[in-house]
């Protein structure tokens, strides 16, 4: 090709997040490959990194988390414009509203190649059964109009293949990665002090204060400890609760909000167990970034976790929204130091070797030149890899 394949990732929200994490290491790694815009909302850490890496951003001010018919109608609308203006050679969308409105936009605008990724379905595991089926009806619906689905997890594959979503042909496993987290040096008292962490060990959540990331049954594992403190890094709806929660049951000593943060790694280097205590699902970034730092992981077994985390061997995993069986391997691993640092040490291996940022952004590479494959013929395009639809 004489020029550079023009290429938009879209995501809906601009906040930190495992999505926009991912997308971030695509931007970063393919914005020299490919003439590469990102289209998400226009304020957040995500638009701020981009910008700083000298990548262009596309604001679509109506891009909101929930559901909100005017808004999403004139998403869509900022969505065709752009497309059609700028004739994109592919379009991958990232997360459930970007990947319904940019397929349709996609789809209008004759978008050669379109893409994507779930990161976790909407209809797993964990929502009412009604919701399951008719977010899952309009997965299947919107599929029609995508070149390939990418799955995050195993698990997300079977579930799509389940409810009849893409079908096999359609579907591309590429698990999750992040780019390695440097060691930090810091002194670990002094920066656990600023952290108001008042007792060892220090066990830390990097999570979403919200219903899947169940902070709730967190804090019921933490009510049923006699050691440790507990640090939930992160921010959202249900943190009013949670401190509520922690007011009431005398465990302000014990437990310790910190908000949002950009120092996480700084955060893992000091603490000695992560948890998460999620209701669903996909293949979370939090647990390869704690693998990494070396921590034993305790999770739930949900969506793609025990992908991550090989129960008794890097980690321990237990059922879903059961403060018991939370706070009985949180237990086993306060009591056992030695057993803490042998699956740490495990999980920094298999991380390392299974999920960095080069292994994602190959397989990704991969699928994105098997897809344009493009030629230029009398001034057209045409398109090897794809079906005749998604030709012009």
């Amino acid at each position: 090709m004489g020029t550079k394949p023009r290429v938009l990732l879209l995501i809906t929200l601009a906040d930190w997040g495992g999505a926009q994490h991912i997308v971030f290491l695509l931007a970063r790694r393919f914005h020299e490959r490919y003439a590469l815009s990102v289209a998400c909302a226009p304020h957040g850490e995500l638009v701020d990194r981009l910008r700083g890496q000298g990548i262009r951003v596309i604001g679509i001010p109506e891009f909101v988390r929930d559901p909100h018919p005017w808004r999403d109608a004139v998403a869509l609308w900022r969505l065709l414009r752009i497309m059609l203006k700028e004739r994109f050679d592919l379009v991958h969308t990232h997360g459930t509203k970007a990947g319904l409105l940019g397929r349709v936009a996609a789809r209008i605008a004759r978008v050669p190649v379109v893409l994507f990724t779930a990161h976790g379905w909407a209809f797993t595991d964990g929502r009412a059964s009604w919701k399951r089926w008719l977010l899952a009806w309009m997965e299947r619906f919107v599929a029609r109009w995508s070149t390939r689905i990418v799955c995050v997890s195993a698990h997300d594959r079977r579930l799509a293949e389940q409810f009849g979503v893409g079908g096999q042909t359609k579907l591309v496993l590429i698990r999750n990665a992040i780019d390695p987290l440097g060691a930090p040096q810091l002194d670990a008292d002094a920066f656990r002090r600023t952290l108001g962490v008042k007792g060892l060990p220090v066990i830390v959540s990097v999570a979403r204060l919200a219903i899947q990331k169940d902070p709730m049954t967190l804090l019921d594992a933490a009510r049923r400890l006699a050691a440790g403190t507990v640090v939930l890094v992160g921010d959202g709806p249900l943190r009013p609760a949670a401190e509520r929660y922690v007011r009431d049951h005398g465990l302000g000593d014990r437990v310790t909000f910190s908000g949002m943060r950009r120092d996480v790694a700084s955060i893992l280097a000091v603490s000695d167990i992560f948890v998460l205590a999620s209701r669903y699902e996909g293949l979370p970034l939090a647990i390869i970034e704690a693998m990494m730092a070396g921590l034993p992981v305790v999770a739930t077994r949900v969506g793609g976790v025990a992908e991550l985390v090989e129960d008794g061997v890097t980690g321990l995993i237990v059922p879903p929204r059961d403060g018991e069986a939370l706070a009985g391997a949180l237990r086993r691993l306060l009591a056992d130091p030695e057993l803490r640092h042998r699956m740490g040490m495990a999980g920094r291996e298999r991380a390392f070797r299974d999920f960095a940022e080069d292994r994602m952004a190959r397989e990704t590479q991969k699928l994105y030149e098997e897809l344009l494959g493009a030629r230029v013929t009398n001034g057209a395009r045409s398109w090897a890899g794809t079906s005749p639809e998604y030709r012009r």
